[in-house]
């Protein structure tokens, strides 16, 4: 059967860009589609006019999840179609799984639909080695309080309802003139919910899903009283007078939102009060520019119930922050720049600092505010990694680069343009070659958790791989024949696995080659 006519308007873009190359996606093994087909209603399809190479084949459609030829699970690489001049094929079949459904109702405290509350599925992640959750779906309850979340892979999720900006509506008895006054209760609100009816997300049941719906994901939300946080600045010396400041009272959500609620203060005593905030923990915040210089107090509080909540933010000077760029063995090439980005995810007067190196490697960023950072240099040379970054004598390529309003030290990083690299060969144990597999080079010793040194691609239908841009030091190589993407930020994925990976010692350029053997990981979640 041949394809429509899109699909051979499309292979001849192939012949042009096969010559030219292009950039596959590593999580997936696949790239982006250089010829389509559309099945008909037997569900078969073909391509015509396809050069003679190397191809991955998959499939998608509305409702399934996306397969791939040679690939048994959705966790598995892609495997390879080596086509000969002139060769005909029809032996692909491709089996698609369907997707799952979740749906409920969400109820107020009085068995009343909640309507535009948030429904959040979240999948168990983690953010910097620690547990985290990152968002797989997402619905909007209606007028009746329904909602429905379609589209979903087959896995393990909490379910989340969020209505936290929702104030509670209630009637009061009318009062008469001879009664007393009727006192104004709290402000109350709705605070977040996991299924089935869990504050905490480490105490919601999961939910399956394998591919057909699964109704009954109801929520019965309650109100809290809110709290107000009441607290003052104090404020650095020589700020003009009727300085006007923004103070934000902001917590995390599970699914990588944020709660946020902020007031206003000014001189002459800097106080503020920030209402309508249910019991939990905070991150308090004001960043401020006055008279050309930038200023920031950042506090952690807890917000109890009943509680006399206060803090005091002092506001900290920015510092101007400079360094170097050093490139082993080559000049420092034309538009290279160091980029800070806030590591604990807090909001600053800009989303990220950068500055342009000088062609004899210094730089200055000016505007740094006391706070966690996260440095890059880019770009890197063909081939090269980040050999060392120190802020003075601490190292911070491989932990946190604290900046306080007294930091003085220069942040000196060198670049080497020769990563390691290594070529090998996957076989099963028995030394046969295998279908295409993920190979992992994972750092060992005190470097595993520094996510930046793992190297990770997939093997070809040979089982040959290649890892470069590694940087030198011990390793542990393993090739799983299934891996969920970053199942190894998880810190103890990997330690099941121990006994069937191979030790190496990396060094700069190319490295002697390795044969590793499968791990059959079919079954493993991360």
């Amino acid at each position: 059967m041949e394809s429509n006519s899109r699909s051979n308007r499309t292979c001849r873009d192939l012949r042009h860009r096969h010559r030219r190359g292009h950039r596959c996606s590593r999580s997936q093994g696949l790239c982006d589609p250089e010829a389509l087909a559309i099945t008909d209603d037997s569900g078969r399809f073909g391509f015509s006019n396809i050069p003679p190479g190397r191809y991955k084949l998959d499939a998608r459609s509305d409702g399934y999840q996306r397969v791939s030829f040679g690939a048994p699970t959705p966790r598995s690489a892609a495997g390879v179609i080596m086509l000969h001049p002139g060769e005909r094929r029809d032996d692909f079949h491709l089996r698609l799984i369907m997707l799952g459904t979740i749906s409920g109702v969400v109820l107020d405290q009085d068995g009343d639909p909640v309507d535009r509350a948030s429904i959040t599925l979240l999948a168990r992640s983690f953010r910097r080695s620690k547990p985290s959750f990152e968002r797989r779906g997402w619905a909007s309850t209606n007028d009746l309080g329904e909602y429905r979340i379609s589209n979903v892979p087959p896995g393990n999720y909490v379910v989340m309802a969020n209505c936290s900006n929702r104030q509670v509506l209630r009637i009061q008895p009318e009062s008469v003139a001879s009664a007393e006054p009727i006192r104004q209760p709290a402000q109350l609100q709705y605070n977040i919910q996991f299924f089935p009816a869990a504050a905490r997300p480490a105490e919601a049941a999961p939910v399956t899903v394998a591919g057909k719906e699964i109704a009954g994901i109801d929520f019965r939300l309650t109100a809290q009283p809110a709290q107000t946080l009441h607290g003052n600045v104090i404020p650095p010396p020589g700020l003009p007078d009727g300085q006007f400041m923004q103070i934000g009272a902001r917590a995390e959500l599970p699914d990588g939102g944020v709660f946020s609620i902020s007031a206003a203060t000014r001189a002459p005593n800097f106080e503020f009060a920030i209402g309508g905030l249910l019991p939990g923990d905070y991150f308090v915040v004001s960043n401020v520019s006055a008279g050309g210089h930038q200023y920031r107090g950042a506090q952690h509080v807890t917000i109890s119930a009943d509680a006399e909540n206060r803090t005091t933010l002092k506001l900290e000077p920015a510092i101007d922050l400079a360094g170097t760029v050093k490139v082993e063995g080559q000049q420092i090439g034309a538009g290279t720049q160091v980029t800070l980005s806030a590591g604990d995810n807090v909001p600053l007067l800009n989303n990220a600092l950068r500055a342009q190196v000088k062609p004899d490697g210094t730089f200055s960023i000016a505007g740094v505010v006391p706070g966690v950072w996260d440095i890059s240099v880019y770009p890197l040379p063909d081939g090269g990694y980040v050999k060392s970054m120190r802020l003075g004598r601490q190292d911070v390529l491989t932990e946190d680069m604290v900046i306080g309003p007294d930091t003085k030290d220069r942040l000196d990083i060198v670049v080497s343009a020769h990563g390691g690299i290594l070529e090998g060969t996957v076989t099963t144990d028995s030394g046969e070659s295998t279908a295409p597999a993920y190979v992992l080079a994972a750092p060992d010793g005190r470097f595993s958790r520094v996510m930046s040194f793992y190297g990770f691609t997939t093997s070809d239908e040979k089982g040959h791989f290649k890892l470069k841009r590694l940087t030198p030091g011990p390793y542990r190589l393993y090739a799983f024949d299934a891996l969920e993407s970053c199942a190894w930020c998880d810190p103890d994925f990997l330690k099941p696995f121990a006994g069937r990976s191979q030790p190496v010692q990396i060094t700069e350029g190319v490295n002697p080659p390795m044969e590793i053997h499968l791990i059959h990981n079919m079954g493993k979640q991360p």
